[in-house]
């Protein structure tokens, strides 16, 4: 199984981010459905204190594309993107959050057992997250300058209770991230190997796992 450290610290919050240069990247780039085109890389970076989980994401993309403004759209998995989907129980195979961003930082947050039925953050819940991005326009089209684009989440655990109802455990979570999306060379990679015969994010039975230190 696939494991990622958090190290956790009590100098972050959310208007001092972390010095990204001593993190370790997560590399999603496993691509089980691969078919063509160029495999762009993407890394992922993670930190913690006690109330908030802060993740950078960094995504090599010759053709940088985002439609989607709305919070919660479902179709954001369409525009560049990268998912990040968690069980912050602690619990392989629980219910889990479904965080899609794109590239100009819009979300897409849910929560539940599995694909159907699935419940969105609330307004409320959503307003504590920070994004930052480094497009800043709200709406992005292919361009020949594009090489990469990076977010950043300021993802409170406050926020993910509110919408789980449920306490997070602060020791370990199970989770994926994934590469989606765009009108151009769409990627479908992922961090931990996913077993099926066609592109599906929803398997919390094949999580890897992130261990708090």
């Amino acid at each position: 199984m696939s494991q990622y450290t958090i190290k956790k610290t009590t100098t972050i919050n959310t208007s001092s981010p972390p010095d990204w240069q001593t993190i370790d990247a997560i590399a999603i780039n496993n691509y089980p459905w691969y078919q063509a085109g160029t495999k762009q890389d993407t890394q992922v970076k993670i930190s913690a204190n006690n109330d908030t989980l802060f993740i950078q994401l960094i995504a090599q993309d010759n053709y940088s594309y985002a439609k989607q403004t709305e919070l919660n759209n479902k179709l954001v998995c369409e525009d560049s993107c990268v998912e990040f989907f968690f069980s912050p129980s602690g619990v392989l195979g629980s219910s889990y959050v479904n965080l899609e961003v794109n590239c100009c930082g819009t979300l897409h947050l849910a929560y539940g057992e599995g694909r159907e039925n699935r419940q969105f953050i609330s307004l409320e819940a959503a307003s504590l997250i920070q994004c930052k991005t480094s497009i800043t326009s709200p709406v992005k089209f292919e361009s020949e300058d594009d090489k990469e684009w990076t977010v950043e989440i300021a993802l409170p655990f406050a926020a993910i209770e509110k919408m789980t109802g449920e306490s997070v455990n602060k020791d370990k979570w199970f989770a994926n991230f994934y590469r989606c999306g765009g009108r151009t060379e769409p990627q479908y990679a992922v961090w931990h190997e996913i077993d099926a015969p066609e592109p599906d994010y929803h398997r919390p039975e094949q999580f890897g796992e992130l261990v708090f230190i």
